[in-house]
C-alpha cells in the first residue's frame, strides 16, 4: 500500500514539472534574449575605430612611461586641436632637455646644447600615433582584432583589445582603451613567442573640453626653419630594387640623399609602410671590398640591420622581427 502511495505521488510530482505554467512562454524568451543584447560588447573594430577618432579630435595630457629593454622613460604629450588641425607637444621628462612641436605640416626638435631645426611632415610622431592612425578596417588582412576583457590602467578602467598578425613578419598588439573616452592607454608590442618587446603605459590621463592655452600660444610662436635634406640626381647612384617585401607593405618613397645632419656620401633609401610599421632601407656602395658580416641592434621593437656583401652595405631600420629585415635585405637587387 505505501508503495503504490509512493508511486501516485511521483507521478504527481512529474506531472508538475512538465505543466505547461511552468515552461517559459515565448514573451519571456524574447525578453531574455534582448536583455543579452543589449549586454553584449561593441566588435573591438568599433573601440579601435572609437579609439581613432577620440585621439585625433579632443584635447588632452598624457603622461607616461615607456619600457624597453628594461630601460623606463618618463615623457609627456600634449594634444590639442586648433582650427581644425591638431597640435601636439612632446618632451621628454629625465636627462637632457628634448621637445618637439608638431602643427600645420612640419615637426621642430628642441634639444639643450644642438640648434633646434624642423621637418615637413604630415606624419603624426607622437606616442601611440601608429595604432591611433591606423586604416582598421583595410588592416584587417593582416591584423585580427579579438577583446580580451576589461583592466585598469592610470585609475581608469579600460577594455583591451588585441591585433594578431597573421603572418610571421610584423609584431602583435595589445592596446588598453579608457572606457570613458576610448583614448589609448597602455600599449604592448608582442613578439611571435608571445613576449613584450615594448611597453608604452598612461600614468596619468587629464582631458578638456578646450585646448590649453599655452599649448595655444604655441601654435602661433614662430618656428625654427624647415631643413631642406640634400638630394641627389637619379643618375649619380645605381638604383636598386626590392624583389620581396611582407604582405601588407608597400613602397611609400624611392630616392637618393645624404644621411640627415652627417657629412656621408649618398644612399638609395626605399621606404615601406603598412599603416602602422614604417621600415627605412638603406642602400650604399663603397669604393673597397667589405668583409662579408651581419650586425643587429635592437631596442625595444626597433631593429637596427646591417648587412655587408662584397662592396655593398644594407641598412633595415624598423619595428620589425629580424626574420623580416633579413629577408629584405637578401631581396635587395640593382634595378632592371
Amino acid at each position: 500500500m505505501k508503495h503504490r502511495l509512493f508511486l501516485v505521488a511521483l507521478m504527481s510530482l512529474l506531472s508538475l514539472l512538465v505543466s505547461p505554467q511552468l515552461i517559459a512562454s515565448p514573451e519571456v524568451a524574447q525578453s531574455e534574449v534582448k536583455i543579452e543584447t543589449k549586454q553584449a560588447l561593441p566588435s573591438a573594430l568599433i573601440y579601435l575605430n572609437n579609439m581613432k577618432q577620440a585621439y585625433q579630435k579632443l584635447n588632452y595630457k598624457l603622461l607616461y612611461l615607456n619600457t624597453a629593454h628594461n630601460q623606463i622613460e618618463p615623457k609627456q604629450l600634449i594634444h590639442g586641436v586648433v582650427d581644425g588641425k591638431s597640435i601636439a607637444y612632446f618632451y621628454y621628462l629625465n636627462g637632457t632637455m628634448r621637445e618637439s612641436l608638431q602643427f600645420d605640416g612640419k615637426i621642430s626638435f628642441y634639444q639643450q646644447g644642438s640648434q633646434a631645426y624642423s621637418l615637413a611632415t604630415n606624419r603624426d610622431q607622437s606616442v601611440f600615433a601608429n595604432i591611433a592612425n591606423f586604416d582598421f578596417e583595410n588592416g584587417n588582412k593582416n591584423y585580427e582584432y579579438i577583446i580580451l576583457g576589461r583592466d585598469r590602467i592610470a585609475g581608469k578602467k579600460a577594455i583591451v583589445v588585441r591585433m594578431i598578425s597573421k603572418d610571421q613578419y610584423r609584431y602583435s598588439y595589445i592596446v588598453w582603451l579608457d572606457l570613458e573616452s576610448y583614448l589609448p592607454l597602455r600599449l604592448d608590442i608582442i613578439n611571435k613567442s608571445n613576449q613584450i618587446v615594448e611597453q608604452t603605459m598612461v600614468v596619468s590621463l587629464n582631458i578638456s573640453e578646450t585646448i590649453n592655452p599655452w599649448i595655444q600660444q604655441l601654435s602661433v610662436q614662430a618656428t625654427p626653419e624647415v631643413l631642406h635634406l640634400p638630394l641627389t640626381t637619379i643618375g649619380e647612384l645605381p638604383k636598386w630594387q626590392l624583389d620581396w617585401m611582407p604582405p601588407g607593405f608597400e613602397i611609400v618613397k624611392d630616392d637618393q640623399h645624404k644621411l640627415m645632419m652627417h657629412d656621408t656620401d649618398p644612399v638609395s633609401y626605399i621606404m615601406l609602410n603598412d599603416g602602422i610599421v614604417r621600415v627605412s632601407v638603406y642602400v650604399s656602395t663603397k669604393q673597397t671590398e667589405l668583409a662579408e658580416q651581419q650586425n643587429i641592434i635592437q631596442r625595444g621593437g626597433t631593429l637596427i640591420y646591417t648587412k655587408q656583401t662584397e662592396n655593398i652595405e644594407i641598412n633595415v631600420i624598423g619595428e620589425i622581427p629580424l626574420l623580416t629585415a633579413e629577408k629584405i635585405a637578401a631581396s635587395i637587387e640593382p634595378s632592371k
